[in-house]
């Protein structure tokens, strides 16, 4: 029987998904986050992923899917989330989500995207090489491998299975992985001197077991692919990074705007929910209580500027307005309640400076 991974973190609407899905005879995993459907599932290798867009911490749904597609192209995804604004579909769409359910949505609804989920096929066409990754017990023991990783140990000996890191990296780089889990190590796989590897690990807090993730050197940009990142939990330690910030919402009219700002704000560490109204924007923040900073454009609000400041500060007393507007606009924006200005055409550090309200 198929095997699915629910990550949802509402713990009564997890395990209601998780009773009902285990009934209807499937192996069920399930998760509150995306580093523990990580680190308790990757190995599982789920055909099905059921995610919530808005997770905890700083890792959404879609990274969720991402993060796993890498490690199996073959998955497919369910996105459930409250809020199907334009921008999430769009988003979902790129990322290959097979279906998005909103909520709230019958269990009928959940069995039938399931049902279709497992006679999908996944297009060939948009495929990206999936990454190396490796899941190891304490002791350094490999207790699975993705069929990249495999591919890439048969080069060394043409044997695809290798039962401990140290037979294929060799003492002294296993011994600098565990000092460090912060940097890419470069190795020489034993055995195979005209190879090259980047290697990287995480740390798992439950058991002491490890994550890895190999690039071959002639894949050395694999190292900076987004979804490495959110398997390593390295949120890009050679940006500047907002230190434990909160999701960010971000009101804009423009959508290749609101998808560049989703990209940068995620960037420097936070997540962002984009939307074009203030009314989707409000009941985000009533979903959403880590949300502190708001980020408005001041051509979508015009003259209600005052009134949309109003009710996101009657929503969130504490959080942070920034209005974003042209050169000349910082003195009107002040003037109707925001606490900062983001002048476009903005840089990274510009949004990150504003940002640390």
């Amino acid at each position: 029987m198929a095997t699915i991974l629910i990550v949802e973190d509402e713990d009564s609407l997890r395990e209601t998904l998780v009773r009902f899905l285990k009934r209807e005879g499937y192996d069920v995993l399930s998760a509150c986050d995306g580093r523990q459907a990580f680190d308790e599932a990757i190995s599982a290798c789920p055909e099905v992923l059921i995610a919530d867009w808005m997770l905890r911490n700083h890792v959404h749904g879609l990274h969720v899917s991402e993060a796993f597609k890498a490690v199996n192209p073959e998955l497919h995804t369910i996105l459930i989330t409250g809020f199907p604004s334009e921008d999430l579909l769009a988003e979902s769409d790129r990322c290959g989500v097979l279906q998005l359910l909103e909520k709230p949505f019958d269990l009928q609804d959940l069995q039938d995207a399931v049902a279709r989920a497992l006679q999908a096929r996944v297009p060939s066409k948009g495929r990206s090489r999936p990454v190396a990754v490796l899941d190891c017990d304490a002791k350094g023991f490999i207790r699975f491998a993705s069929p990249r990783a495999r591919e890439i140990f048969a080069r060394l000996n043409g044997e695809s299975t290798i039962r401990h890191l140290q037979d294929a990296l060799g003492s002294e780089i296993v011994e600098e992985l565990g000092q460090s889990d912060s940097e890419w190590i470069s190795s020489t796989p034993f055995g195979s001197p005209n190879e090259k590897w980047l290697v990287r690990g995480r740390r798992r807090e439950r058991d002491g077991g490890w994550l890895v993730v190999i690039c071959p050197e002639d894949e050395q940009a694999r190292t900076a692919d987004p979804r490495v990142r959110i398997l390593l939990d390295n949120r890009s330690r050679s940006s500047p990074i907002l230190p434990d910030h909160g999701p960010v919402v971000v009101i804009e009219r423009d959508g290749a705007v609101r998808r560049l700002l989703v990209s940068q704000i995620e960037r420097i560490g936070a997540l962002c929910y984009p939307t074009d109204d203030l009314e989707a924007a409000i009941k985000l923040l009533a979903a959403e209580p880590r949300v502190r900073t708001v980020l408005i454009d001041f051509v979508l609000a015009g003259g209600d500027m005052p009134q949309w400041v109003e009710a996101i500060n009657t929503a969130r007393p504490d959080a942070c307005v920034i209005g974003i507007g042209g050169a000349g606009s910082e003195e009107d924006l002040l003037a109707q309640g925001v606490a900062r200005v983001l002048r476009k055409p903005w840089r990274i550090m510009d949004l990150l400076d504003v940002m640390a309200c």
